[in-house]
Formats: structure tokens, sequence, C-alpha cells
């Protein structure tokens, strides 16, 4: 599976946005506007559509979680409808009224969907969500923003928004519980890309004479210092998994009350290589139904970053890693290093 949000057809188009975004910053409705044009482009054609309908984990994920709290008679706002899919789940599961809501016109596809499967309680608006009024509270707010690290599909002001203006009381969104996980993982050998350095050659070649050679450093892009992880490349990881970050929707004052510096630390069972430092996400619709992208699961239609480490470490040495978030929205400006 190609990762969602960095496909090369969009690379140029996100780190143009990237520069923008950072140059305007202190115009949050302008960095939002950036990232709303992001979605818009990066989920306009049917392929993006088909890699998440043809993700089973994601799909029995919200199946199982809608209906187990969407209940008869509740008005549902689909956030960011795409194919309609979670609208047609929620009027599945019983729901009175549905409103989906995309700002993209691929919303036409979802309409004929609709028609072509009989539903006639979805109401389908084209409108950016924070221009949206409903014509009534809502009981539920459904959405899938989650991006490959979590923020960079604004969810978070998106989703924010909706709770503070739409909501009834007692009003939920759905999933609106996240864990957020930054671990060290060893991969298995025949997908590792050692550093330079650190390579293995038959004849007794020595190539460690280049990490600190001015000459090699010319030719180092660091082009490998960030990378999306293979499918089934990582064998383990360093020490017990533990999100460093959660929070709830139904909750969370604002994007600014999430800490954006942390200090993460995991201790080696054994003599092993870390290749690097991956990122993923845990999205809980209840108890019992939840939605995670671990490397170490089954594949869906996330990516996996990994900031490289290439570090070897012994059994019960311990590894610690300073985490800078940066703009959390932004996932380039993220930063995570190992601290002495």
């Amino acid at each position: 599976m190609r990762d969602r949000m960095e496909r090369a057809a969009t690379r140029v188009v996100r780190s143009t946005a990237g520069f923008v975004a950072d140059r305007i910053a202190s115009s949050e409705r302008m960095t939002s506007v950036v990232y709303d044009l992001i979605n818009g482009h990066n989920f306009a054609g049917l392929e993006e559509h088909e890699e998440m309908l043809s993700d089973t984990t994601r799909v029995d994920a919200y199946h199982r979680g809608i209906h187990r709290n969407v209940t008869p008679g509740d008005v549902v706002l689909d956030l960011g409808t795409g194919t309609g899919l979670l609208a047609f789940m929620a009027s599945r599961a019983g729901a009175r009224k549905v409103y989906a809501v995309e700002h993209s016109d691929f919303i036409e596809v979802a309409r004929e969907l609709a028609a072509h499967n009989g539903f006639t309680n979805i109401e389908f608006v084209q409108a950016n969500s924070r221009d949206f009024v409903p014509p009534e509270p809502i009981d539920v707010v459904v959405h899938e923003q989650m991006g490959d690290e979590l923020f960079s599909e604004n969810m978070m002001e998106n989703l924010l928004d909706l709770r503070d203006r739409v909501l009834a009381p007692g009003g939920r969104i759905l999933p609106a519980r996240f864990r957020l996980f930054i671990e060290p993982i060893t991969m298995s050998e025949e997908m590792r890309i050692r550093k330079f350095w650190n390579i293995d050659l038959p004849d007794g070649i020595d190539l460690s004479s280049a990490e600190s050679s001015p000459v090699a450093s010319r030719f180092d892009t660091g082009r490998n210092d960030l990378f999306y992880l293979r499918p089934h490349s990582v064998t383990a990881t360093i020490g017990d998994p533990e999100p460093f970050l959660e929070f709830d929707l139904n909750t969370l004052e604002s994007l600014d009350a999430l800490p954006t510096r942390h200090v993460v630390e995991r201790t080696a069972a054994e003599d092993t290589i870390v290749d690097g430092v991956c990122i993923w996400f845990e999205a809980l619709f209840d108890d019992e139904t939840v939605l995670s992208t671990t490397p170490l699961g089954p594949i869906t239609s996330w990516g996996n970053r990994v900031f490289r480490l290439d570090q070897e470490i012994s059994r019960g040495e311990m590894l610690r890693l300073d985490v800078r978030l940066g703009q959390l929205v932004e996932p380039t400006t993220w930063d995570v290093r190992p601290l002495s």
C-alpha cells in the first residue's frame, strides 16, 4: 500500500503547502485553509478511495464502531464524507438523519452511490464543515480525518469546531479517543539498510572512515533520515510500546493543550540494532473497538514514518529519546534524537 499523504504525485504539493503554512503560521485560519487544500487534492480521485475502501482493517473497525455507538433515532454528521461510506453505515445503524459534509466535488460520487443503494435519509452538503450550520443539533459526529501521523489532515480544528458549535448536549465524536506512539524498532535483515559507514562488506573492506570524512559528508543528502516503512519489515519494538500522547476530543480544550516535547525511554530485551523510531496511532471508538496502524499488525492504508537511527544496543541498555513535535499538524517539523 502507498502511504496516504506522501504519494509521489502529491509530494511537491505537500512540501509547498508545508512551506507556505510555516511562513504564514501567524494566521491560524490561513494555515487551516492550506491543509484543506491538501486534503482536497489528496482525496480527489478514485485511486485514493480504492486504497481506503480495500483496507479491511479500517472498514471493519468503522463498521463495528458505528454499529456499536450510533443508536436508532440519532442525528449524525459525517465529516468529510468522501465516498459516503460512513454516512451509509450510520444510516444502516438506525440514524434518523445523516448530514454528509464534503467540501470537494467528489461528493457527486457519494450522492450517486447513495441513490444506487436506496438511502433516503442522507442529506449531502458540499461545504467546508466550519461553514456548515445544521438545522438541528447533532448527536454523533463520525469522521475519518486521521493522517499518517494523526494530526496532518486538519482533524483537530475541524472536529473541535463541530464539537463546540453543533453537538447536542451529551453528543459525541466517533472516534474521539486517540493514542499516539513513537517507538524504537528493529527491522528484518532483508529490509534493513544500514548507514554507509556501518555496512559490512566482504574481503575486509572497511567503510568506517566515511563517518567522519569531510569528503563523504559533502555527499550525504540525508534522504534516508526519514522514510516510510515497507509492509512487514518490522520484527519487534525495543521494549513494550506505550503511548506518549493520549487525548479525548470530547474533553480536550484545544490543540494548544497537547504537549509537544516528550522524553521516551525504552529498555532493550536483547542485543539488537535500533533501525529507527516509528510513528503510529490508535483510534478508540469504545473500549472494545480499536483501529491501530501499528507496523506489527495488519497492513492498513496509513503509512508509518520512521526517524532513522541505525544504532546498536545491548540487552538491558536503556534508549532515551528526545521527541519534539514542532507544529503538530505538520510532521515535517517533528524531530526525534537520542539523549545521552
